[in-house]
């Protein structure tokens, strides 16, 4: 929900204007208003101001306290009454029609606090309260761009204050102005307190793409040695997104999920919100007796997630498994994949309309033995509903690769290569292996030729190293990395897929920052609706590290493009190593730093060596049973058995 700006005090009584037309009793009725206010006494106060009222009508300041008292009393009716009292005693002034914008917000009424807000601004432009509420309104009515315009006027007025900063912010990414976000804070850091817990998120947030090396490293130092607040649990959870394309220690990253989980479950507590709202006892036998699982996300829809779990839904064995969708996507973003997914689902909620609290009570009441996070920490994320435990067993998988961090979640989906037993010391969740990868891969599909090497000034003698990923995989050490490549490989050329101009932007100047020549970096244009044709152009695929691909590793394999990896300690430094060995080509997986750099040289520049490396790819993922939705969603069945067995929730 978004926050209204406050409209503060009442407006400051002028006693000593029209000191003579100002009678003994009318002052001594605005003393007792003001010391009955400042009491706490409500009541007592708007009394005081009718009373004061009746004496001298045409005091817009009057009026205008009056509505303001009325409001906290949550009586719309009078506060509104008032206000408009207010603005015909002083046509020409803004604030009676900010508060009333502000009953208006309140109420539920977002479309009359915008007119009301937007009357306020109209009366004093350089009101900022207005101008930002007046922009969340438009926010409320899902009308975000016509909200930037009005924050932008407000960061001009005030380019010192942190709340329009922070909030400009977040419409310009929402917006994904990702490039004018940036501009926005490289202008407001001269401003802002390096210790507010806000501009340390933003510093990390904004490292990778300012292409700043010794300001990255401060950032996420800065980012990992931050103590977090009470109330600041969103803002930690945006750290955890950024922290695993770092090379931080796992005890570090441990540090951070625990501190995480902590400040949810204090802030639930705060809010007197259950920290577990699923029973904590197995459903009752008999009946027709399904285990009942819900899966939520707001990717239903065409996207990764949404064709990764369209086979997966239809697979499930509707005989033992009941399965459930929770969308927390509003109806706009759905489509055509949405309406597949309902239809394949035994039920489909939406949840994007309500908060947090409303929506875990929502999933309670579904009675589910098992619920599934599909989101993590990525973008969109809601991980205050399974932080409320509404079903007997949480499970979160895919969406990022890390882990919530909360106790409320029972198990982290994983298989046995994509994490090491001890990798479990490192995370809150306990870790549940599939049998077979945590990824699901798709079968070989040659990609339809697009392009010419020609079109994109491609010479015919190069060797295509497809990096189709955004700036923030691109860590430093995988940049020097890429470069020690290039240096050994000179017919090498790495091909970049930005989706958008702003990407490219900062893809091209992180390139630069960190010593790649532009000359060896061509770019594919990115089209959504035939992305498989990127990969014609290519001869091999470089995996990033330490966050290592995951779809993005099974789409250049499915195109029958070599992916050369490196596998790490952590989960994120495991994903395409994990996929790769699941699907039998481990000797495209390095063990170190100067083998994968190595291995990478050896496919750039040994062309038998690479024909035999595609053909291998070709061949494994041709195999129908690596690549069947069907036997993938088993070992899933599998896995929430042995998950709901372990926690004693299958009805005996």
């Amino acid at each position: 929900m978004p926050v209204v700006v406050p409209a503060g005090r009442a407006a400051r009584l002028d006693a000593d204007a029209d000191a003579a037309a100002v009678t003994p009793s009318l002052a001594d009725l605005l003393a007792t208003a003001t010391a009955r206010a400042g009491a706490g006494d409500v009541a007592g106060a708007r009394d005081a101001y009718r009373a004061a009222l009746e004496q001298a009508p045409a005091r817009a300041d009057l009026w205008h306290n009056l509505g303001v008292l009325a409001a906290a009393a949550r009586d719309r009716d009078e506060a509104l009454a008032a206000f408009a009292a207010a603005a015909r005693c002083r046509p020409d002034w803004a604030e009676p029609w900010h508060a009333r914008g502000h009953v208006l917000f309140a109420t539920g009424d977002a479309d009359g606090a915008r007119a009301a807000f937007a009357d306020a601004v109209a009366r004093d432009a350089a009101h900022v309260p207005a101008r930002v509420n007046l922009a969340l309104s438009f926010q409320r009515l899902g009308r975000w761009s016509d909200s930037l315009p009005h924050l932008q006027h407000a960061r001009a007025a005030a380019p010192a204050d942190e709340d329009v900063w922070w909030l400009t912010r977040g419409t310009l990414l929402r917006l994904r102005r990702d490039e004018e976000a940036l501009a926005d804070y490289v202008r407001f850091a001269p401003h802002a307190s390096p210790t507010r817990t806000r501009v340390v998120v933003a510093a990390l947030a904004s490292a990778r793409a300012l292409a700043h090396p010794a300001q990255e490293a401060a950032a996420l130092a800065a980012a990992c040695d931050h103590a977090y607040a009470a109330g600041e649990s969103a803002l930690l959870a945006e750290v955890l997104a950024l922290v695993q394309y770092d090379d931080i220690a796992p005890g570090v990253l441990a540090r951070l999920y625990a501190a995480y989980d902590a400040l949810m479950q204090t802030e639930l507590a705060a809010a007197g919100d259950a920290s577990r709202l699923a029973p904590a006892q197995p459903r009752s036998p008999g009946g027709a007796r399904r285990i009942r699982i819900g899966y939520v996300s707001a990717d239903f829809r065409r996207h990764v997630m949404g064709a990764t779990m369209a086979g997966v839904i239809a697979a499930h064995d509707r005989a033992e498994f009941e399965v459930r969708l929770y969308s927390l996507a509003p109806p706009p973003n759905e489509d055509a994949v949405t309406d597949a997914l309902r239809a394949a689902a035994d039920g489909f909620t939406r949840l994007a309309d309500l908060d947090d609290a409303q929506a875990a009570r929502a999933i309670a009441a579904d009675d589910l033995d098992l619920v599934v996070d599909l989101m993590a920490h990525s973008a969109f994320a809601r991980p205050g509903i399974v932080a409320r435990k509404p079903a007997r067993v949480v499970v979160t998988h895919l969406g990022q690769h890390g882990c919530l961090g909360l106790s409320a979640v029972d198990y982290k989906m994983t298989d046995a290569i994509a994490d090491t037993p001890a990798n479990a010391a490192y995370q809150v969740e306990a870790l549940l292996p599939l049998s077979v990868c945590l990824m699901p891969l798709r079968p070989y599909r040659a990609p339809p030729p697009r392009w010419t090497r020609a079109a994109l000034d491609i010479p015919d003698d190069a060797v295509v190293l497809e990096a189709f990923v955004a700036v923030q995989k691109l860590s430093p050490r995988c940049l020097a990395l890429w470069r020690a490549i290039l240096a050994a490989a000179p017919r090498a050329v790495l091909l970049a897929s930005p989706p958008r101009d702003d990407d490219r932007a900062a893809l091209a100047r992180r390139f630069a920052a960190f010593g790649l020549p532009a000359e060896r970096l061509r770019f594919v244009p990115y089209l959504a609706q035939s992305l498989e044709a990127r990969h014609a152009l290519a001869d091999a695929a470089l995996d990033t590290l330490p966050y290592s691909g995951g779809d993005t590793t099974v789409a250049a394999l499915a195109a029958g493009v070599p992916v050369v990896a490196r596998i790490g300690t952590r989960h994120a430094e495991r994903v395409s190593a994990s996929i790769l060995r699941h699907a039998g080509l481990p000797q495209l997986v390095a063990g170190s730093d100067d083998a994968y750099v190595a291995l990478a040289v050896r496919v750039a520049t040994d062309a038998a060596f690479r024909d035999a490396q595609r053909a291998a790819v070709r061949a494994a993922l041709g195999t129908a049973s690596l690549t069947h939705p069907a036997i993938y969603t088993r070992a899933l069945e599998t896995a929430y058995l042995r998950a709901l067995t372990e926690k004693r929730m299958l009805p005996r």
